[in-house]
């Protein structure tokens, strides 16, 4: 079985209890899609997602239960991600710790991918959230997955935490009390994305309870058993540059913070490895802008947001000194092929 085809047990907690509430037995339907029982309760244990997922629906569709996977996330939460749930509950705010479960969230599953979009006009910051590797669109894990980030904002940012809205992709399946109760705010059917949306001000609240210093346990720790040795700590910085510069939150405190370490100790680190923190950056926008550019359907007012700029004239100044071009100039230039790849 790929990896990419596993999520971690313990997205089975609370379903052997949720099935027995609803009358069923839940020995049968883990049977069925050959989930070893008790499985949830194995540290670093994993199932096949696909498995996971046609379980879910299964249950829903014979229980004739359209809420199952927002009624199922009362038993799980933050906990479910394991040695990751360390990392997001001692970060320094809620930005950060939702941003060190987007970071690391291929730990608990290869197949889910959880990434910050630039802030709306509303000044909310968007999370949006794909389940990939998957011949079918999983509508229970998406509700399930939702309900659970819900819950994250709470435990993360105080009990009347939520998000501003959340998006799904697909038409409402349960009532519009199920949604109310489980979610507790704005619910948009039919969108083109499924994610969250948190308030600007709500993003930037501290976690009283974080421990720098167990962030830094807990960031060694996964790190020395679940990111490749070979990857640098360049490497880690580039690929934090990428999911963060849409949100204008791309300094050396921000990612030092994400990597659990002094900004001037990542400094040093990076010296040693023959590079400096600002010309990483430097060229991830460079790489980035030379994508965007090549995106006819992209505004140059959004390509300023996506790489992290206040102003259209930050991004002219530095088109200049990459190209040689004003961003007009550049797309102008480039071959129609490459703006219709």
């Amino acid at each position: 079985m790929a990896m990419g085809s596993l999520i971690r047990a313990t997205n089975l907690w609370g379903y052997g209890d949720l099935m027995q509430k609803l009358g069923a037995d839940p020995e049968p339907f883990l049977k069925r899609f050959d989930i070893p029982q008790g499985i949830e309760h194995q540290d670093d244990a994993f199932v096949s997602l696909d498995a996971f997922v046609r379980m879910l629906e299964a249950s829903c569709a014979e229980l004739d239960c359209p809420d199952f996977g927002l009624r199922l996330a009362r038993w799980q939460g933050l906990d479910i991600l394991g040695p990751i749930a360390v990392i997001a509950r001692n970060a320094q705010t809620l930005f950060s710790g939702l941003s060190s479960i987007a970071q690391y969230l291929y730990v608990h599953s290869p197949a889910l991918k959880l990434t910050v979009a630039p802030p709306t006009a509303g000044c909310n910051v968007e999370f949006r959230y794909e389940v990939t590797n998957l011949a079918f669109y999983p509508l229970q894990g998406y509700e399930l997955s939702m309900a659970n980030a819900v819950r994250m904002i709470r435990l993360l940012g105080g009990p009347e935490a939520r998000p501003r809205a959340i998006s799904f992709m697909h038409d409402q399946l349960g009532s519009d009390a199920a949604y109310s109760d489980s979610l507790g705010c704005t619910v948009r059917f039919g969108q083109t994305w499924c994610g969250f949306e948190v308030p600007h001000h709500l993003a930037g609240r501290p976690i009283d309870s974080a421990d720098p210093e167990t962030r830094r346990i807990a960031t060694k720790y996964l790190e020395a058993h679940y990111l490749p040795s070979t990857a640098t700590l360049s490497e880690r910085v580039t690929e934090l540059a990428r999911r963060l510069l849409p949100t204008g939150q791309c300094s050396a405190d921000v990612i030092s913070d994400q990597l659990a370490m002094h900004p001037r100790t990542l400094q040093r680190r990076l010296a040693t490895e023959g590079v400096r923190f600002q010309d990483l950056i430097e060229r991830e926008r460079r790489d980035q802008a030379a994508k965007y550019l090549a995106e006819p359907g992209l505004h140059l007012s959004q390509i300023t947001g996506l790489l992290g700029y206040s102003e259209q004239s930050a991004l002219n100044r530095s088109c200049r000194r990459w190209f040689g071009q004003t961003p007009r100039q550049y797309r102008a230039g480039l071959p129609v092929s490459r703006l219709n790849a």
